[in-house]
């Protein structure tokens, strides 16, 4: 019984199934047997014999009928409950949901997340979320047999995607450096529209004007593309016409639905977003001009680690609801490409405060053990505190490296004038010294750490580690052997072999199509996924038709000796999760027995704890300047992705030709709540200190 007196959901369940058990087992209280004993005096009567298999036979045609009726209902939840139980226990070692509280129970409400694990990013969503989500999908996808149909399954609306239809252009195109193009060979009047888009050297550019055959504009300054008058090869991108969709789309909105995009428009395995494509901004602004629906945006971080990997981790957060500012309504009445632009930013900002974004991987990495260090030892973070404590890291790393890659004097850095950046950090040349032998002393613990083969978690167990230890765990080591290797053999092992191979090679495949993606990491897991969910019938089909060729087995024995098959594959998987760690444990036990290694596992423990004390030192030195996220228990990340989102923009513009959006300035009651806290000096530090026991929490 919960405090309010409410009986537990569980409690009340169980009740439920044991009072269900009585009443089937005693023929007293069957309420069929007691119905067809009843109806036995009004035989003589009516003439109709009323038998528990008539009874049955009733209900099993009505259920049927109902089945039938509600269908697409039906098979949505049957799969939802499979991709739940599969992508939750079996494709990943854990799934964790936090914020769940921000979406909204009913209306319509758009989720934009970040595409990080393509056709996997939508099933983990729509397995995990509370509420049905209509995901937009490409038109390409669409029309594959196994994706269509989980697609049409999912209530999902098709996307025709210009690139998905692109072609290369007839000749080449040489650039004035103004937005005009001339061609070679080109025939601009025939294959190339207005509104189309044709790209040019990894950057696409929409057209303006057809002048001729040989001659379009642009709307946005071209860099040079020639080398001794040669002209380059381009592809055009037709102009689709998405009127239909978005008619589904605001129907779908109309009638309270959740709509799911990923606004980034393909997926990659980059660490920070790409530049948002324009579709969720233009739904959010219709949906209010032509049918007077404010419709709430609510950001989702999918994070993986390992994710494209069996056995890897999710946190899926959901952020505070976004409701479209007031003055970009109006702004869209007279400008809509601004508003268009200053709600894009808006999105990319609210969808920053629940993701860790960073420059690269390597940084990535020095985010995550940063925050192992500064947790004080024996404390476990909820997936909610670990992902906050992460951001914190990651702005104020990006803030105080970007005002120390500035050249001059210690006068004010750039880093903080941004928006999110109320103080100004000045820093001395004491201080980029102490960051760069920090940061220095950082990377060399971390290489020495994967050189040895230890986690950092481990490392503060090395002083108790002995020869029993090593015996335990190569005893441990070889009971999950035993235990896993007869269902890996038959089972898991044909199939993770044949889909990893397949997987690898459709990697290899997009990582030449694409030019944002930097190894293709994240198609990788949606391949090994699509290929068990083939395969692994087929292996059980065949292994059926082996028993009823060589085996004399009567159809009873043959079904149940099948239906055991997919629970020990899952045995055989989980006991050889616990195998590969506990062979990731005992490979720095052995190489302990060699003095090289021994010397340099002893030193670890102290170099640890001096870059403890060094990285607190770090907190309490460069945390005054950064505000609110050294000051304040809760961080209104709003305020200080905004400022990360006009750095990004920044850095994009230096390599892209192309302007910084302007700063679209946030008003707090243009966001839901999400309970920032008062002034709180040191709060970072008080934050993780919110549990007291348990395990740091390892990525």
């Amino acid at each position: 019984v919960g405090e309010d007196g409410a009986l537990n959901e569980v409690v009340a369940a169980l009740a439920a199934i044991f009072v269900l058990a009585i009443m089937m087992a005693l023929d007293e209280l069957n309420p069929v047997k007691v119905l067809c004993s009843y109806a036995s005096y009004w035989e003589s009567i009516t003439g109709v014999h009323v038998t528990e298999g008539r009874v049955a036979a009733a209900a099993g045609i009505s259920l049927c009928v109902l089945a039938i009726s509600e269908r697409r209902a039906l098979l949505y939840y049957v799969l939802r409950l499979f991709f739940r139980c599969t992508i939750n226990n079996m494709f990943f070692r854990s799934v964790e949901i936090v914020g769940m509280e921000n979406l909204p129970k009913q209306g319509p409400v758009i989720l934009t997340g970040n595409h990080n694990n393509q056709f996997i990013d939508g099933l983990v969503l729509v397995s995990n979320c509370s509420r049905q989500i209509s995901f937009m999908i490409a038109q390409k996808s669409w029309e594959r047999p196994l994706v269509g149909f989980l697609a049409r399954s999912f209530h999902c609306f098709p996307v025709a995607r210009p690139q998905d239809s692109a072609f290369r252009g007839a000749g080449c195109v040489t650039s004035d450096g103004k937005g005009r193009l001339t061609g070679d060979g080109t025939r601009f009047t025939e294959q190339v529209k207005a509104g189309a888009m044709v790209e040019l050297e990894g950057q696409t550019f929409k057209v303006k004007e057809i002048v001729s055959d040989t001659e379009l504009l642009v709307d946005a300054r071209v860099g040079p593309t020639t080398v001794d008058d040669i002209g380059v090869s381009y592809k055009v991108h037709p102009k689709v016409d998405q009127s239909a969709m978005y008619n589904n789309v605001y129907g779908g909105l109309r009638k309270g639905r959740c709509l799911g995009i990923f606004p980034e428009g393909g997926s990659h395995d980059r660490t920070d977003l790409l530049p948002l494509k324009a579709g969720v901004a233009v739904i959010a602004l219709d949906a209010y001009t032509k049918y007077h629906m404010t419709v709430p945006i609510v950001p989702v971080g999918l994070n993986y680690f390992s994710g494209h990997r069996f056995g890897g981790r999710v946190v899926v957060e959901f952020g505070p609801p976004i409701v479209v500012p007031e003055q970009v309504y109006i702004q869209n009445e007279t400008d809509r490409k601004g508003a268009v632009e200053a709600l894009l930013q808006l999105i990319a900002t609210g969808m920053r405060g629940v993701i860790v974004p960073t420059p690269d991987y390597h940084t990535l990495q020095m985010i995550y053990m940063a925050r192992r260090l500064y947790v004080p030892d024996g404390l476990k973070l909820s997936a909610e505190q670990t992902m906050d404590l992460n951001r914190r890291f990651a702005v104020a790393i990006r803030r105080i490296l970007r005002a120390c890659h500035t050249t001059g004097d210690s006068s004010p850095r750039p880093g903080s004038n941004s928006p999110g950046g109320s103080e100004k950090l000045q820093l001395s040349e004491e201080d980029y010294c102490f960051i760069d032998e920090f940061k220095a002393e950082m990377e060399d613990y971390m290489a020495t750490l994967k050189r040895l083969g230890l986690r950092d978690h481990q490392v503060r167990q090395i002083g108790w580690w002995g020869i029993s230890d090593l015996v335990g765990r190569c005893f441990y080591l070889m009971m999950t052997v035993c235990l896993a290797c007869l269902p890996q053999l038959l089972f898991n092992l044909p199939v993770a072999f044949i889909a990893t191979r397949l997987a690898t090679t459709e990697q290899q495949k997009s990582l030449r199509a694409s030019t944002v993606k930097l190894a293709a990491r994240d198609v990788v897991m949606s391949y090994k996924v699509i290929y068990v969910l083939i395969l692994v019938p087929c292996l059980y089909v065949f292994y059926g038709s082996l028993i009823l060729l060589f085996c004399d087995w009567s159809p009873t024995t043959t079904v149940l000796v099948l239906a055991m098959c997919p629970l020990s594959a899952f045995l055989g998987m989980k006991a050889s999760e616990q195998g590969v760690r506990a062979y990731a444990d005992i490979v720095p036990l052995f190489k302990r027995l060699l003095p090289g290694p021994r010397a340099e596992q002893d030193a670890l423990p102290a170099r640890r704890a001096a870059l403890q004390k060094k990285l607190n030192q770090a907190v309490k030195r460069f945390g005054p300047l950064l505000g609110d996220l050294y000051q304040r228990k809760s961080v209104d990340w709003l305020k200080e992705m905004g400022w990360f989102t006009y750095a990004a923009a920044s850095a994009s513009a230096a390599e892209g030709h192309a302007a910084p959006p302007p700063i679209m300035p946030v008003d707090q009651s243009d966001v839901a709540p999400n309970g920032v806290g008062d002034e709180d000096r040191g709060a970072v530090k008080r934050s993780t200190a919110s549990s007291t026991e348990g395990k740091e929490v390892v990525e």
